[in-house]
C-alpha cells in the first residue's frame, strides 16, 4: 500500500467514524458490500465512484463539498504517486583535473548501471512470479469447482451405502469424503496465497518500473552524447506460462495436483521475499490464512457426477435465466472438465474459460475475473493469435474487470493499446472499436482527467452520431458521459446545456420514464444549480423526484439520491 492510499484510508475512515454509521448501513447506500468496504477502508485504493459515495453518504452537506474535494485530490495522489527518486549518485566534484572527471563520471555510470541490471532481473523475475499467480489462480478454481462436485458424489454414494447397511463400505466413503473436504480446502488456502502473491508481486514491479524509470535516466544523463562501456543492458524479461487403507486414483492425482501448486506458491513466495527484503529490508507479509470450514456434505442420494454435456446444459440454461453465481459454479466446473478430457489447449476449453470469467465477474468478482481473462488472453494469443476476435474480445473485458475492480488508471491504459489494435484489425468505425474509445475515455476520467476524457468524447459523439446515427442507446450514452467529463472539468454552465438536449432526446428516443432519461435530468439539475441557479436547480429536483417516485418507488436509491439534492439546492437558494 503507498503512502498517500493510506491517507485516503485513514481520512475516509475518520469520515465513516463521524457519521456513525455501520458498514451494513453504508452498503445499502452506497452500492458496494460490507466486505469491498473493508478492504477499501483498510487501505486499498478505491473506486471514484465509492469515494463520492462516501462522502455523500457520510458528510453533512454543508461540509460534503469541500470533503468531496479533499477526497478527490486524496484518491487523485493515490493513483499516481510521486514517482520514488533513484538514490543518489554521487556528484562530480567541480574544479578538479577533466582526467579526474572522466573516471568520476565513468565510476558513477559503472555504479548506476549495476544498479539498473539488478532490477531489471528483478522486474522480469517478478513479471513471472505474478503470470505464475495469475495462471495457478485459474487452475485451482477449476480444482475448488471439482472437490466441490466430488464431495457431493461421495456423499451420495455414503447416503446409498448406509441405506443398505454396508456399515465397512459405508466408513470407507465417509473416509474419502473427509479426504475430499480437506483437499478443498488446502486448495483454497493455496488460492487465496497464489492471489496474494499475484498481488506483492505486481506492486513490487511497479515499484521496481519506477525505478528503473529513474535509473535510466540517470544514467542518460551521466552518459550526455557519449557512449557507454555498459550499454548492453539485460532485455526486460517476457513471463513464460506457468503451471498450473484402500487406493483412491482419484484423490491421489488431485493430491499431486495439489502439491505442484503448492510449490509453485512457495517458488513464487521465496522470490517475492527476496526481492522484498532487498528493496524494503523486509520480507513480504504472509497473507492471513482464511477460515475454511467445510460445508456441510450433501445427503441427496441422486448427486452423481455430471457429464460435460450435462453441466454445459444447466451452465446455458443458468445463462438464460441470469443466474449469475450458478452460471460461474457451472461453467467453471465445464472448464475443468473439458480441461482434462480435451487438454488445455482445445478451443472448447477457452470458449467455457471465457464463459466462465464472464459468469464470475457477473456474479460481483470482478477481481477474480480480472485474473481469469489475463491467463485466457495469454493461451488465446498463444493459440489463436493476437488479432483474433476472441483474442481481442478477451482483452475488452479485461480492462473492463479491470476498471470495475478499482484500477481504472490500468484499465485506461490497457483501452489505449486494445483501440490500436482493434482500429488496425477491425477498422475505426467498427462498433467493437467504438464501446473500446467509449470506455476508454470512461476510464480517463475516472482515473482523474476530466478534461482529457471530455475531449475523447467529443470525438466519440461525432464518430458514433455518423456510424450508428444519433438516436442510437450509444451515441446517447456517450453524449451523457460528454457532458458529465465537461461539468467535472470545470465547465457546469456547458455541461447543463449538453444535458437540456440530451434530455430533450432521451425522452423522444428512450421515453420519460427510461433509467437512462431519468439519471440525465438528475445531472442537468445539479448542473444547474453549480451554474449559480439553485432555484432552478430546486425546482428540476421537486420534478424528477416525483417522478422517480412513480417509476422507482420512494425507497429507491436513485430517489433518494435526488431528494438529498433537492434538499441542498432547496438550502442553497433559500441562502440558509
Amino acid at each position: 500500500m503507498n503512502t498517500h492510499a493510506g491517507l485516503l484510508a485513514e481520512f475516509l475512515r475518520q469520515r465513516v467514524d463521524e457519521s456513525g454509521k455501520t458498514l451494513a448501513v453504508l452498503s445499502q447506500q452506497v452500492g458496494y458490500s460490507t466486505s469491498q468496504l473493508s478492504t477499501h477502508l483498510s487501505g486499498r485504493i478505491p473506486p471514484q465512484r465509492l469515494v463520492v459515495g462516501l462522502i455523500a453518504a457520510t458528510v453533512p452537506p454543508a461540509l460534503r463539498e469541500r470533503r468531496e474535494a479533499e477526497a478527490v485530490r486524496l484518491l487523485r495522489d493515490a493513483q499516481h504517486p510521486p514517482r520514488n527518486p533513484a538514490r543518489p549518485v554521487p556528484p562530480v566534484v567541480p574544479g578538479q583535473g577533466s582526467a579526474v572527471s572522466v573516471a568520476q563520471v565513468q565510476a558513477q555510470q559503472l555504479q548506476v548501471y549495476e544498479r539498473l541490471t539488478r532490477a531489471l532481473e528483478q522486474e522480469g523475475e517478478l513479471r513471472q512470479a505474478a503470470e505464475n499467480s495469475a495462471r495457478l489462480v485459474w487452475v485451482l478454481l477449476g480444482m475448488v469447482n471439482t472437490l466441490e462436485d466430488r464431495v457431493r458424489q461421495l456423499s451420495g454414494e455414503r447416503d446409498r451405502l448406509i441405506d443398505r447397511v454396508a456399515e465397512g463400505d459405508a466408513e470407507a466413503a465417509q473416509r474419502r469424503i473427509g479426504r475430499a473436504e480437506e483437499q478443498k480446502a488446502t486448495a483454497e488456502s493455496e488460492l487465496a496465497r497464489a492471489r496474494e502473491k499475484q498481488r506483492q508481486a505486481e506492486e513490487l514491479a511497479e515499484r521496481l518500473r519506477q525505478e528503473i524509470e529513474a535509473l535510466t535516466d540517470d544514467l542518460d544523463r551521466l552518459r550526455g552524447d557519449q557512449s557507454s562501456p555498459h550499454d548492453q543492458l539485460p532485455t526486460r524479461a517476457t513471463p513464460s506460462p506457468g503451471p498450473g487403507g484402500e487406493r483412491d486414483a482419484e484423490a491421489d492425482d488431485i493430491d499431486a495436483a495439489l502439491a505442484r501448486a503448492t510449490a509453485v506458491n512457495d517458488q513464487d513466495a521465496d522470490t517475492i521475499d527476496r526481492i522484498s527484503t532487498e528493496l524494503t529490508g523486509t520480507p513480504a507479509p504472509a497473507p492471513e490464512a482464511p477460515l475454511l470450514v467445510p460445508d456441510n456434505p450433501p445427503t441427496s442420494p441422486d448427486m452423481a457426477n455430471k457429464s460435460a454435456a450435462q453441466l454445459k446444459e444447466e451452465a446455458e440454461a443458468a445463462d438464460e435465466r441470469g443466474d449469475a453465481p450458478e452460471a460461474a459454479r457451472l461453467y467453471g466446473a465445464l472448464a475443468a472438465l473439458s480441461t482434462a478430457y480435451f487438454g488445455p489447449d482445445h478451443r472448447d476449453v477457452l470458449d467455457n474459460r471465457a464463459f466462465h470469467a464472464y459468469w464470475v465477474d457477473e456474479a460481483g468478482d470482478p477481481a477474480a475475473a480480472r485474473d481469469l481473462y489475463a491467463a485466457l488472453i495469454t493461451d488465446y494469443t498463444r493459440l489463436l493469435g493476437p488479432d483474433h476476435e476472441e483474442t481481442l474480445h478477451s482483452r475488452h473485458n479485461h480492462a473492463y474487470c479491470v476498471d470495475a475492480a478499482g484500477d481504472p488508471a490500468a484499465a485506461r491504459d490497457l483501452y489505449a493499446a486494445l483501440i490500436t489494435d482493434y482500429t488496425r484489425v477491425l477498422g475505426p468505425d467498427h462498433v467493437d472499436t467504438l464501446q473500446s474509445r467509449h470506455d476508454h475515455a470512461n476510464c480517463t476520467g475516472k482515473a482523474g482527467d476530466p478534461a482529457a476524457a471530455r475531449d475523447l468524447y467529443a470525438d466519440i459523439v461525432t464518430d458514433r452520431t455518423r456510424v450508428l446515427g444519433p438516436d442510437h442507446e450509444g451515441t446517447l450514452r456517450s453524449r451523457h458521459n460528454h457532458a458529465n467529463c465537461t461539468g467535472r472539468a470545470g465547465d457546469p454552465a456547458a455541461a447543463r446545456d449538453l444535458y437540456a438536449d440530451i434530455v430533450t432526446d432521451r425522452t423522444r428516443v428512450l421515453g420519460p420514464d427510461h433509467e437512462g432519461t431519468l439519471h440525465s435530468r438528475h445531472n442537468h439539475a445539479n448542473c444547474t444549480g453549480r451554474a449559480g441557479d439553485p432555484a432552478a436547480a430546486r425546482d428540476l429536483y421537486a420534478a424528477l423526484i416525483t417522478d422517480r417516485t412513480r417509476v422507482l418507488g420512494p425507497d429507491h436509491e436513485d430517489t433518494l439520491h435526488s431528494s438529498k439534492r433537492f434538499v441542498y439546492w432547496a438550502e442553497e437558494a433559500s441562502g440558509a
